[in-house]
């Protein structure tokens, strides 16, 4: 239960640090995410409900913050990186149990992706908005460059709630031969 609390406030808490962190100059000024790194600890850490209202609340505080419109016009709209992290939580939660077994590496890899993933979307968006593609050096690092931060910070979000308890404390079985459950 703490794990969770924690886990929602450090949502919240790293959409308003992420307005605060200044772009990478060596990433052709790309904009670092944290909160994705913290979706994909939720999703392989959380039960499949809870992942799931954890993912709309992660959605609709991200739509909040990074709400696009230029003019009279809604390039990124509201409700669709809730559908996103709906769908990448459902798509990460067979891989739950290794991940409970100590796996951190399939956090890792998971947030790396799920960056990528959701920074081409978003830029998929736009173009079918703006009805042109354009790809360039500069638009792959502001998605590779976000992508591969979030691959190097993983562990250490991974490491950081694994120091916190989980809610849940180890009582012994009145079941012969004993052992530990949960």
């Amino acid at each position: 239960m703490i794990r969770a609390i924690v886990l929602v406030a450090a949502v919240y808490t790293a959409l308003i640090a992420q307005e605060f962190i200044p772009p990478v100059g060596f990433l052709g000024g790309a904009h670092l995410l944290l909160v994705p790194v913290l979706f994909c600890y939720g999703a392989l850490w959380l039960s499949f409900p809870t992942m799931l209202a954890f993912a709309l609340f992660t959605g609709l505080l991200s739509d909040l913050a990074f709400l696009h419109v230029i003019g009279d016009r809604v390039e990124i709209g509201l409700g669709w990186s809730m559908l996103f992290y709906v769908f990448v939580g459902t798509a990460l939660q067979p891989l739950r149990p290794l991940f409970r077994e100590g796996r951190w590496e399939i956090h890792c890899l998971a947030s790396g992706a799920v960056t990528l993933l959701l920074l081409l979307s978003q830029y998929t968006m736009v173009c079918l908005r703006r009805g042109s593609f354009l790809f360039d050096g500069t638009i792959f690092w502001h998605m590779a460059g976000p992508a591969v931060f979030a691959l190097l910070i993983a562990p250490l979000v991974y490491f950081f709630f694994n120091l916190l308890p989980a809610g849940t404390p180890m009582r012994q079985t009145s079941r012969r031969g004993g052992g530990l459950t949960r």
